[in-house]
């Protein structure tokens, strides 16, 4: 796996909010640098120039390129007025929710993943909120696709570590791999869609791929079934 090459800024008008988002998203990206940057100096709610600016700086002081996010309007209104002296550097601004946004910039961060392809992750973090479809085969281009099911045997479900943990292999696939559960699909990469399939302990998915990962597919299904969250 790749060292990560993109940092994350979380702006919210709570430092609270932003100190506990960014843990949580360090259980599932322990090797992503999430920076907090919530709240006035003084501790009081609002948003700080300063803040969010040394927060940034930081982190390309790193050589970090980052993905910043925010949660209310008026962060995102700060955030832009840091960005407009930051034409040059690698940083860009995510207009996402917040919380599915960090969890999902921060495991593709976690899979190495450059600086665009963790912003577009943050960005399609607002898919979760889309109706489901129906699962499909990723069998388009007349390949043979290859599928296993298998039983999920942590307490917590496909949530958290362990739909972080089947990400990180999903992106060593060479096709796209899905995972299906009760009719409904999620991209195994990514860790935000795995968590709203909500497959519980006990319930049975279904990972699908194309036969040339099969190793992939295999790996996860035994991954799944010896229990992740450990």
């Amino acid at each position: 796996m790749a060292e990560p090459k993109v940092g994350l800024v979380l702006v919210s008008h709570s430092a609270k909010l932003a100190e506990g988002l960014a843990e949580l998203a360090s259980q599932m990206a322990a090797d992503v640098r999430i920076a907090a940057a919530g709240g006035l100096e003084s501790g009081e709610i609002g948003t700080s120039y300063d803040l969010i600016e040394t927060a940034i700086n930081d982190l390309l002081g790193e050589e970090l390129a980052v993905v910043v996010l925010t949660d209310l309007g008026s962060a995102t209104m700060t955030v832009e007025s840091v960005l407009e002296f930051l034409d040059d550097e690698p940083v860009k601004f995510v207009d996402a929710p917040l919380v599915e946004a960090a969890i999902a910039a921060a495991t593709a961060a976690q899979q190495g993943d450059e600086l665009d392809a963790v912003a577009t992750a943050a960005g399609r973090a607002i898919e979760v909120f889309a109706p489901k479809q129906p699962a499909e085969s990723t069998d388009s281009d007349g390949t043979d696709a290859y599928e296993r099911s298998v039983t999920v045997t942590d307490a917590s479900g496909l949530h958290a570590r362990p739909a972080a943990k089947i990400a990180e292999m999903a992106a060593e696939a060479e096709k796209d791999l899905l995972i299906a559960f009760d009719g409904e699909k999620a991209d195994a990469d990514s860790a935000m869609m795995l968590m709203s399939l909500g497959a519980a302990q006990g319930d049975t998915v279904t990972i699908i791929g194309d036969s040339v990962d099969k190793p992939i597919v295999d790996k996860i299904a035994d991954a799944i079934a010896d229990g992740l969250d450990n």
